[in-house]
């Protein structure tokens, strides 16, 4: 009986296993705090750029966003804070926005 049992416990482990491994670090985890970050690709992959907390408009451009701010940010199609734009609050993302986006307004 204790063979049968061992086995059947080794089976059920084994089969768990899979659905334990680490997952991809999220957006909010691949940001620091107190900073928005952008990423080059879709999906944070690419080169990430970090954009402080200040407000203001200021250049940054990606196709993913993750807002770490603690305020509210505004990213833009266009330079210079114009053209369509797209909120994202804090603590949120986009893993793959419509357009390129080249600028950032920080808020607050």
């Amino acid at each position: 009986m204790k063979p049968r049992l061992l086995a059947l416990v080794g089976a059920t482990v084994m089969a768990i296993l899979p659905l334990t491994t680490a997952q991809p670090a999220s957006a909010a985890t691949r940001c620091p705090q107190n900073y928005a970050c952008s990423w080059t690709s879709a999906n944070f992959e690419g080169t990430r750029r970090l954009q402080n907390n200040s407000s203001g408009c200021n250049p940054f451009s990606g196709r993913s966003v993750s807002n770490q701010t603690g305020r509210l940010i505004t990213i833009y199609r266009d330079e210079s804070c114009y053209g369509d734009r797209i909120d994202i609050r804090t603590g949120h993302y986009s893993a793959n926005t419509p357009w390129r986006f080249k600028s950032v307004a920080v808020w607050g």
